[in-house]
């Protein structure tokens, strides 16, 4: 509920791991650590919500939750994710509450043996409350490659997915600008190279793809000794005004695997340090 009074409830800061804080049982299997993973946790936020986020569309993002997660806006169950170690995104936009105060429970469950291994428990990674316009990039909608690369020119492919998950048409335009990345892998300067804006339609709750290759001169190419970037900024106009800006980082680069001298990065051999390693001692690591 959203009026319940969680005045002595904990404050704290996610990403948050209730289970390794243990404290350690001699009782519990060694296999798990010992420490207390499995039970009911709950997670509560309240926030004010700007009236001007009217319009927008609002989604939160949880990269991991550990585990059966469901979620709750203001009272009213959203929905949720049962597995733990994959991130999920709910659309908050017909619960949340412009210009007035808003709360969300997070409600856990990690059930009694469902792991061999310590599987970390609570929200153990970040949480966003993304908020966009009604037409904008999608989740982790960009992919990026450069499949031609030489030391005068070098060909990066962008593709961009376009989403109107609203409940009317839309028409935008879409361009993608590049530019070399500053040291906080942010654009810097002006853009290198641009793409034309491209006209795409979109029926409601439709979302389409995009794509456009751009040519960069003189490219600097990423390696293990110095990982230069680019940006890749994707802009969506409609009407004539932006309503979106997705930054993309680059690298520029070539790879590949040859028969009798291993890997290869920009054309020379890179040595790949492996392990041979059990996968159940992967879940032991995150």
């Amino acid at each position: 509920e959203a009026d319940f009074d969680d005045r002595d409830w904990r404050t704290l800061d996610l990403p948050h791991d209730w289970g390794i804080e243990g404290p350690f049982d001699q009782k519990l299997p060694g296999e798990t650590a010992k420490l207390p993973w499995s039970g009911v946790p709950w997670y509560r936020k309240t926030f004010d919500l700007p009236a001007s986020d009217r319009g927008r569309v609002i989604t939160l993002e949880i990269e991991g939750a550990m585990s059966y997660s469901a979620v709750w806006c203001n009272g009213r169950l959203v929905g949720g994710w049962p597995y733990g170690y994959s991130s999920y995104q709910l659309d908050l936009t017909p619960f949340l509450k412009p210009g007035a105060r808003n709360t969300l429970a997070i409600r856990l469950d990690n059930p009694k043996d469902s792991s061999r291994w310590y599987p970390g428990g609570g929200i153990y990674r970040n949480v966003w409350l993304t908020k966009t316009a009604p037409v904008a990039v999608a989740q982790w909608g960009t992919h990026v490659t450069t499949p031609e690369v030489t030391a005068a020119t070098a060909s990066v492919a962008i593709s961009a997915d376009i989403a109107n998950p609203g409940t009317t048409p839309a028409r935008v335009r879409v361009a993608t600008q590049l530019f070399c990345a500053d040291a906080d892998g942010h654009p810097a300067g002006k853009p290198l190279v641009a793409s034309s804006p491209e006209s795409l339609g979109l029926a409601a709750g439709e979302t389409k793809p995009t794509a456009t290759t751009l040519t960069v001169a003189h490219p600097v190419l990423w390696d293990l000794e110095h990982p230069e970037r680019y940006v890749a900024v994707t802009l969506i106009r409609q009407d004539d005004r932006l309503v979106d800006r997705y930054e993309t980082p680059v690298g520029i680069r070539t790879i590949g695997f040859t028969a009798d001298d291993g890997f290869h990065l920009n054309g020379k051999r890179v040595p790949i340090q492996g392990v041979c390693r059990h996968a159940d001692l992967g879940a032991l690591g995150t």
